[in-house]
């Protein structure tokens, strides 16, 4: 169904890398058209940065078109043109196929759109323009069989409620449930993205309810705590830190290990994950306390578990209870630790370095130089005053004559 063009979409706000792109395999006798999430960025007043476009050219004539390009999906029939305003992800339809065709297999209304900005032409078939004015998610055609085709499809859904602001039509939300045990046999990867691009989304909690109610959670992260929900909407926009509001309580590094999360990240996650509560590690009234925390979590982690404690205890508060700060003297404590002179939380932070220690004890490299580092630097949480180059090396010294008596 061709529509006249909304005032929302402009030929001029398409780059001019993306048109040649276009014109050239108009050129080379082939259908083009910008399609999904880019259409749907435009009519939502969005900066596009990633583009998609469908054509009957067959992924062999794309390559040849374009020498420089990649095959990045040849089952899905897709192939990445690089391009001077990013990638572009250029997808052939099935033999045959018209573009309505196309569009009437993809998976929700607002992604099944088209825009050919040469001609210029606007294609919406199945209402998807309405539905985004709406607010209003809703498969395309029969929502259990979209669902049945990619149980994918059921996360992506929960995703766009949470950096979309969309509300699921009663058909989707109720295909959602039946959907679940089939996620078992989608790849994990995939599973993982759309986790992380929903923890990042501005309603990140709607998002995690919708999984919830209709048991998409219980099968991703089992175990999840009650007020997960409300946590993701009251805490900064970090995916990590969103993780692990949605792990306490769970077997977490299972679970991050299950969705092939990537190891810097789970590492993260899990470290404070066991720092957490922070009010339980650290005592406001022990400044080794509180440097030992801040050595473990460093100064970042220390304000992302402030802010997730601080969001916990507001979401368990009782409704009219008086408006307090609990973590204050906390607070205070890590700050007054973070504003002396001589904090040394690392080996790096210590006044004396490897070679420094190997020319006191006499020493060549190896485990005896670590161990002494090591030593050292928990000697100075204990005591920052002892990080001076002639205290730390009387530490070393009284240390070797102890051990040798």
């Amino acid at each position: 169904m061709q529509l006249p063009l909304p005032p929302e979409l402009s030929p001029e706000d398409v780059p001019a890398p993306l048109r040649a792109i276009l014109e050239k395999l108009r050129a080379g006798g082939h259908r083009a058209h910008l399609v999904g999430g880019c259409v749907r960025g435009w009519l939502r007043g969005e900066a596009v940065r990633d583009f998609d476009v469908a054509t009957d050219a067959r992924p062999e004539r794309v390559l040849e078109l374009f020498p420089r390009a990649v095959p990045i999906g040849l089952r899905h029939g897709t192939v990445m043109v690089p391009s001077a305003c990013g990638p572009v992800d250029v997808t052939s339809t099935r033999p045959g196929a018209s573009l309505e065709d196309d569009l009437a297999r993809r998976d929700f209304t607002v992604n099944a759109m088209a825009f050919d900005p040469l001609a210029p032409r606007f294609v919406d078939p199945r209402g998807g323009r309405a539905d985004l004015a709406a607010g209003r998610l809703r498969c395309v055609g029969s929502a259990a069989e979209r669902l049945r085709e990619d149980p994918l499809r059921g996360v992506r859904a929960a995703r766009f409620v949470a950096t979309l602001g969309l509300f699921p039509d009663a058909e989707l939300e109720a295909a959602l449930p039946a959907s679940a045990a089939a996620l078992d046999g989608v790849a994990p990867e995939r599973i993982r993205r759309e986790l992380e691009a929903l923890l990042a989304g501005a309603e990140a909690g709607r998002g995690v309810a919708l999984l919830r109610r209709t048991g998409l959670e219980a099968r991703l992260v089992p175990g999840a705590p009650d007020d997960a929900p409300l946590l993701m909407d009251a805490l900064p926009s970090d995916t990590e830190l969103r993780w692990v509001a949605w792990l306490r309580g769970t077997r977490a590094e299972s679970i991050l290990a299950r969705l092939r999360v990537s190891r810097r990240s789970a590492e993260r996650v899990t470290r404070l994950l066991r720092l957490h509560p922070i009010d339980a590690q650290a005592d406001p009234g022990s400044p080794v306390s509180l440097r030992r925390v801040l050595a473990r979590a460093g100064e970042d982690g220390v304000a992302e578990l402030l802010a997730l404690r601080e969001a916990e205890l507001a979401v368990r508060a009782p409704a009219g209870a008086a408006e307090k700060d609990p973590l204050s003297s906390l607070r205070a404590g890590f700050d007054r630790e973070r504003g002396r002179q001589d904090l040394a939380l690392h080996r790096l932070d210590l006044a004396l370095d490897g070679r420094a220690v190997m020319e006191i004890l006499g020493c060549p490299p190896g485990p005896e130089v670590g161990r002494a580092l090591r030593a050292l630097t928990e000697r100075v949480l204990e005591d920052p005053t002892l990080n001076t180059a002639e205290r730390l090396r009387e530490t070393l010294l009284e240390g070797r004559r102890a051990r040798q008596v």
